[in-house]
């Protein structure tokens, strides 16, 4: 029995959830980190320490990543046809293709060498997009944790980190955040907006222990946890308050708004009901994907060896 067969009502559905693991899903730059740092610090088990991506200028505290199960997913969206900035629509099903089986298995051993143990939190914007093929793969129970940022400061975020045009960011929001709302259908969800967040940490990780306690999850920590030293207000760079430009902008804040709307415990999820993807999302990111198609392929050009000797024979030329 799991989490998502019978909410609440055995003794052994609560046995199970001690067993939990917990994906913590949201976008890049959505303070997904954080939050996963603050489970991880109720005494739920993150990714073991010597498989964490370190800390950089842009997660001084650490991302709390697997850098297997990171590089797991990135092979995923490259087979899928796209990347982490250039994310592929899937079509339902997609995970049971018979063509993924390999990557499957390895995906499954990665997976059992990150975590000591369970109850476990596994954190990886990428998730948004596959989650449904890793669903396949882990064991129940589960349980999420779905994080939104306001779309217009993770644009500007990606820009400043990236270097992506806000209009990228925009459309990567909007792709990632309808995908993640599709990906988590049936999984208890705990939905959290990460300006509220910081702005009443202490609340919200009472909210946050409420709902592991409603889904059985017992914590074992036994650290005394400051929420507002993990969840600090100055580490949200980019603010915009909650208005949206117009344009493009403004569907990512109808969506923004919907997801606002069910803030909360959800038990089990049930995806919200959006207007379809609008056709300017599909179009960025196609064009982003060509960019990244015609610079690898400029890689390897210049790798080659016909290249290189172009290249050598143009220089002697020219200092004849």
């Amino acid at each position: 029995m799991s989490l998502t067969d019978s909410p609440r009502d055995t003794s052994q559905a609560a046995q199970d959830a001690g067993e939990a693991c917990v994906f913590v899903v949201g976008m890049h730059r959505s303070g997904t980190s954080a939050a996963t740092e603050l489970i991880a610090r109720l005494g739920i088990h993150a990714p073991r320490p010597d498989d964490r991506h370190a800390t950089s200028e842009w997660n001084q505290r650490g991302n709390w990543e697997s850098r297997k199960l990171t590089w797991i997913n990135q092979r995923l969206l490259r087979e899928l046809g796209g990347t982490w900035s250039s994310p592929p629509s899937l079509e339902a099903g997609w995970e049971t293709d018979h063509a993924l089986e390999e990557l499957r298995a390895e995906a499954a051993a990665a997976f059992s060498a990150s975590f000591d143990s369970r109850p476990m939190v596994w954190k990886d914007p990428q998730l948004c997009i596959v989650l449904p093929f890793w669903r396949t793969i882990v064991e129940p129970p589960v349980a999420a944790v779905l994080v939104y940022r306001e779309p217009l400061e993770v644009a500007r975020s990606l820009e400043a980190r990236d270097g992506l045009p806000l209009i990228l960011g925009l459309a990567l929001w909007e792709r990632y955040v309808r995908a993640a709302c599709s990906s988590l259908e049936g999984i208890p969800t705990l939905v959290a907006d990460y300006r509220r967040a910081l702005e009443d940490p202490a609340t919200w990780r009472r909210e946050l222990g409420a709902f592991f306690s409603e889904i059985g999850l017992t914590l074992g920590g036994t650290e005394q946890v400051g929420a507002q030293q993990v969840l600090d207000p100055q580490m949200r760079h980019q603010q915009v308050g909650e208005t949206v430009s117009p344009g493009p902008g403004d569907d990512a804040g109808r969506t923004v708004r919907a997801l606002r709307l069910l803030d909360g415990v959800h038990h089990p999820w049930h995806p919200p009901e959006l207007d379809p993807e609008p056709p300017w999302v599909a179009d960025v990111i196609a064009m982003r994907h060509e960019l990244e198609v015609a610079r690898r392929t400029h890689r390897t050009l210049e790798a080659s060896r016909a290249y290189r000797a172009v290249s050598w024979l143009r220089r002697r030329l020219h200092r004849s």
